[in-house]
């Protein structure tokens, strides 16, 4: 019995098992871990849940981990590749010049289909800066001091997004800012993209990227390089529909394209659509579908390959017609007249600009009728007719069947003057309106003096008469009768006369459309204190052709700036460089006084548009002293 006793003992109190030791300090380990992260749970339970985890069971992270976890950003690139993608994202970032309400570019960014930076530099503008729009741009005085020559810059980025996808987000103004074109077809704007459009309406990028990515962007100064990598990732979350709309749309042309047959009928070969067309389809709208892609994918054009002299300019077919900006219009020319600006060019003035962009069309006035518009133009609609003219610095110019320009350079033409008179208007006009009205801000009942009888001179003449002016001008023998029946009160030939004995008095304005050292002198000492000098013979172009942007902009701007102040201070007036630029009031004004028979330039000559050469030879050896204008 006690035998029996002793065994079942044994039963109730067996000896212990050995352990591994190993495996005994890890549970030790885990015990004490466990009492020391919490106490949700009684101690006797701790054993258990943590034999569990052991088991398999995840364990919770200490809410400590859980906060400090870092939040993502949706716009990081997602690896440091840095190669040039077959997608390419650029924005820009513009500061503004002329008055402040001009854009030029300030800094330009791109990125690679993985968002990481291709370029990303600060650009130096041809044209001073009066407001960096920090606010918005982030730019500031000190960035441009060491920036990137805007002419550098414009050659890398066409180099980048030659061939490329290009994205961004209203990139039209981008690309006019860096005075480059894309193709249409390689263009994906998140402005544009129809399922990014609200009632039609076009959202902000700051609106899409907080919308469809999540992403906080745009809170005061803004990031170029973000901006780009949310106008890419955009593209990239939506890369396979929008490839797909881009090919129906690409085969909905190709089948419209059926429908359409463009034949040459009449002598002077004018571009019509076909009868069955018109039956099937209102114009307005084929036109404005066509604004996107125009339906004129060629025409005559005269190019300038290389500067020299009238020689040099060469009449092509089948130049292609880009396609239009939503703010430009396409216009069939009937006349271009022939500007000395024109034939400067052709020589090689502007090189350091128009070098890079060779071969490209001169050209700066035009009348027309309308062809094509683009989706936001309203002002204008197909078959008007219209004149106007370019900014000096435009690559595609108007010597061809269809000039390209923007709606506020264009105007309507009064339909009592001729395309060929109307042609020969704009640019002078807009030139001697900026110098007047701009520089000096004439008023009525001033005084304005006017070197020159040629087409800026004879504008400026008529426009001061028409602000109620007191004009006197120095001209050639032949053209006083024209200047005194145009309203000015006295008109000096400084070939025979000395303009200094027989001019009296002050006056409050001087143009000098000669720009010599003498006339200069002259003009100076006419004007009244708090008066105005402008001339035409400005020499920031020259400069910088000779020494380059780098250098040439600089001495431009330090040689303007000491004359100014030289002038202010040895006689309390104004000095002025005047250049032509667009300016919707003063051509709405023109166009006023020009269909009220207040301002004409007189044509000399018309050549049709095949005997270009022979015209400006003519204009090169002063046969003809006015003004010439190219027909079609």
């Amino acid at each position: 019995m006690n035998s029996d006793m002793k065994r079942n003992q044994k039963k109730k109190n067996p000896k212990p098992v050995q352990t591994n030791p190993n495996w005994s300090l890890l549970q030790q380990k885990l015990k004490s871990n466990s009492h020391s992260t919490g106490n949700r749970k009684s101690s006797n339970n701790d054993d258990s849940d943590n034999h569990r985890s052991i088991l398999g069971k995840r364990k919770e992270r200490p809410d400590s981990e859980v906060e400090d976890v870092p939040k993502i950003n949706p716009l990081a690139p997602v690896n440091d590749d840095t190669s040039l993608t077959d997608e390419v994202a650029m924005d820009c970032e513009m500061v503004g010049v002329s008055q402040g309400t001009k854009s030029a570019l300030g800094r330009v960014t791109l990125v690679n289909k993985w968002g990481n930076v291709l370029y990303d530099e600060f650009v130096r503008p041809v044209e001073r800066v009066v407001d960096f729009r920090t606010h918005i741009s982030g730019i500031r005085p000190r960035d441009l001091r060491k920036a990137k020559d805007f002419r550098v810059a414009q050659t890398k980025v066409a180099e980048l997004i030659k061939g490329k996808i290009l994205v961004g987000h209203a990139l039209h103004n981008d690309l006019k800012v860096l005075l480059l074109t894309h193709p249409k077809k390689d263009i994906r704007d998140t402005a544009e993209y129809q399922p990014f459009l609200k009632d039609k309406t076009r959202k902000s990028l700051k609106h899409l990227a907080s919308e469809f990515l999540g992403a906080d962007i745009q809170n005061g100064e803004h990031c170029p390089i973000d901006d780009a990598r949310a106008a890419m990732l955009l593209y990239q979350k939506n890369r396979r529909e929008w490839e797909r709309n881009v090919k129906d749309q690409t085969r909905m042309r190709l089948k419209q394209k059926k429908h359409f047959r463009i034949n040459e009928e009449d002598d002077d070969g004018e571009m019509r659509v076909m009868r069955s067309l018109l039956h099937s389809s209102k114009a307005g709208f084929i036109f404005r579908l066509s604004s996107r892609r125009s339906i004129f994918t060629g025409c005559r054009a005269v190019m300038l390959p290389r500067f020299g002299g009238p020689e040099v300019l060469e009449l092509r077919e089948n130049v292609p017609v880009p396609n239009l900006n939503p703010n430009e219009v396409l216009v069939r020319a009937k006349a271009v007249s022939i500007n000395p600006l024109d034939c400067r060019l052709r020589a090689g003035y502007g090189r350091s600009v128009l070098q890079p962009h060779l071969p490209v069309i001169i050209g700066r006035d035009i009348s027309g009728e309308v062809a094509a518009i683009g989706n936001s133009v309203k002002s204008f609609k197909v078959g008007q007719e219209v004149f106007g003219a370019l900014h000096p610095t435009a690559l595609r110019g108007t010597y061809t069947d269809f000039g390209i320009l923007s709606e506020e350079e264009l105007t309507e033409k009064p339909s009592s003057v001729s395309h060929v008179d109307a042609s020969a208007i704009p640019f002078a006009a807009l030139t001697a309106w900026r110098a007047l009205k701009s520089n000096a801000r004439i008023l009525e009942g001033q005084r304005l003096l006017v070197f020159g009888g040629g087409a800026v001179g004879f504008a400026a003449i008529q426009l001061g008469v028409a602000f109620g002016c007191h004009v006197t001008a120095s001209c050639v023998g032949q053209t006083k009768d024209r200047i005194l029946a145009a309203g000015a009160e006295q008109a000096v030939d400084y070939l025979t006369e000395d303009i200094e004995v027989a001019v009296k008095g002050k006056f409050d304005a001087v143009l000098d459309t000669i720009g010599r050292p003498e006339t200069e002198r002259i003009g100076i000492n006419f004007l009244r204190k708090g008066g105005n000098y402008m001339t035409l013979q400005g020499e920031a172009a020259s400069l910088t052709d000779r020494y380059g942007f780098v250098i040439g902009l600089p001495l431009a701007t330090s040689l303007l700036a000491k004359k100014k102040i030289q002038y202010q201070y040895s006689h309390g007036i104004d000095y002025w460089w005047t250049y032509m630029r667009a300016d919707p009031e003063g051509l709405a004004e023109i166009q006023r006084l020009v269909g009220a028979g207040k301002l004409k330039i007189p044509v000399e000559k018309t050549f049709p548009i095949t005997e270009v050469v022979a015209a400006h030879e003519a204009k090169e050896k002063k046969l003809i002293p006015g003004k010439v204008v190219l027909e079609f």
